[in-house]
């Protein structure tokens, strides 16, 4: 907190010089004495704000860009004198009365009574869509000049002596910083690193909704190891091992991409987090098989589910995991009716597999989505009393085991089911008898369902 207030106080500091050096802005910074500033130390006279008429001095400060319709370029005023030394003095006390105004008409109190229960993240979207940057254009000067609607928001926390501390302020000091909350991480991140696999998509999603349950819409620039160590010791509870793994890697992942632009960025507090909270997580298991009882009675709960009942038997009689079931596109190739799937998981997963007789008529729902699939399938399996460790995934392994038994080859199979080059390497698209051959063994594929 101590280095927060240092920061925070920095930035006042340069907001008041700021002030003072610009050129036609209208927001002169003080400290929080609000002592009136200083003439500034330089051997040229500094005639900022002023106007010469005739044998009198006037004020005349610029005003900000988004109120010029409704009050003109310039806000101007007398200062009722002739000497140049008295007028140099007189501006502050009108710059002071200009900014006043301004924040008024803007109708700017941007942290009213309201304000103190908006959550951080809802006070950052209010700071980004009602005031603005930090730093904006003067559009009669083209000099930077410090946001006047800003300016206010600092002043009335200032008042309530709320500058140093809670959620408003942080979100004050964050936005000047302009840096991004988590979610706007994750957003820039997956749009210049788009993942093949949207289960992969759907991963990074859910690890940083478990970050801010914890933590909120903030960002992760300077999260600390130990947050980081207590975060996934809690999110990791009776999990797999696998699973916390991922935790860990995608706030990895999304944590060096925060700090992309640092020259020396500072350590990532993710990275290795496993070795620092031990064994924790369940050992990973090997998904369940279905016996010939089990795999009917899971087909007969959700024969009467339209979304279900498909993506069921495609993945039986193809080996499909469940997110391939509902991007295979359904082509004939030399003669040979077959499931394409140009991209997967992994390389190997880009692959072709033949329509078995049983999937004729069966057609993947269209616009459904795997996440509420899988989570669905999950509760009909429960609700029958299938063991745990036998989920959708089981169905994938039912058609690996049916090849076994009907002898296909291992090396055959393998490429059936992804786990070896297919696909474009074997040109299926010209090479009819490659989807032949498969289409042979993928008949031979014999369930109870």
């Amino acid at each position: 907190m101590r280095q927060d207030l240092a920061d925070f106080r920095v930035f006042l500091a340069y907001r008041t010089c700021l002030q003072d050096s610009l050129k036609a802005t209208v927001q002169g910074m003080e400290t929080t004495t609000r002592r009136t500033p200083s003439k500034p130390a330089r051997s040229a006279p500094d005639n900022r704000y002023l106007q010469r008429i005739g044998n009198r001095w006037y004020a005349r400060i610029p005003v900000p860009n988004q109120l010029r319709k409704e009050m003109g370029p310039y806000y101007r005023k007398a200062l009722d004198t002739s000497d140049v030394n008295e007028a140099r003095q007189r501006r502050w006390d009108v710059l002071e009365v200009a900014r006043a105004r301004f924040a008024k008409a803007a109708g700017k109190e941007a942290v009213g009574k309201a304000d103190a229960d908006l959550s951080y993240a809802a006070f950052r979207a209010k700071l980004r869509d009602e005031v603005g940057p930090a730093i904006v254009i003067n559009e009669l000067t083209g000099e930077e000049m410090t946001n006047p609607a800003l300016d206010a928001v600092i002043d009335r926390l200032e008042e309530r002596e709320e500058s140093d501390r809670g959620d408003m302020a942080q979100a004050v000091r964050d936005h000047i910083a302009g840096r991004e909350q988590v979610s706007e991480t994750l957003k820039s991140y997956l749009e210049a690193r788009p993942k093949r696999n949207p289960t992969t998509t759907a991963n990074y999603e859910t690890t940083v909704k478990l970050w801010k349950a914890k933590h909120g819409d903030k960002p992760i620039y300077g999260v600390t190891r130990k947050q980081a160590i207590e975060w996934l010791e809690e999110v990791g509870k009776g999990k797999a091992q696998d699973t916390v793994k991922r935790y860990s890697t995608v706030m990895a992942h999304l944590w060096a991409w925060a700090h992309r632009k640092e020259e020396d960025p500072p350590r990532n507090p993710f990275g290795d987090l496993l070795k620092a909270i031990g064994t924790r997580g369940k050992a990973t298991q090997s998904y369940g098989f279905y016996d010939d009882e089990e795999l009917t009675r899971a087909f007969a709960a959700v024969a009467d589910d339209d979304e279900l009942r498909p993506v069921f038997l495609i993945s039986l009689y193809t080996g499909f995991r469940l997110e391939e079931c509902l991007r295979a596109e359904r082509q004939n190739l030399h003669g040979v009716e077959c499931f394409v799937l140009k991209t997967g998981k992994t390389d190997n997963a880009a692959r072709v597999v033949p329509v078995h007789p049983r999937l004729k008529d069966v057609v993947a729902p269209k616009g459904a989505k795997a996440s509420a699939l899988s989570v669905r399938y999950g509760r009909h399996m429960r609700k029958i009393g299938i063991p745990e460790g036998k989920t959708f995934h089981s169905l994938r392994k039912a058609f690996t085991t049916a090849l076994e038994r009907a002898d296909c080859p291992e090396a055959i199979a393998a490429r059936i089911v992804g786990h070896a080059p297919l696909g474009m390497t074997y040109k299926l698209y010209s090479n009819g008898r490659e989807a032949a051959e498969l289409r042979g063994w993928v008949e031979k594929v014999k369930l109870p369902v």
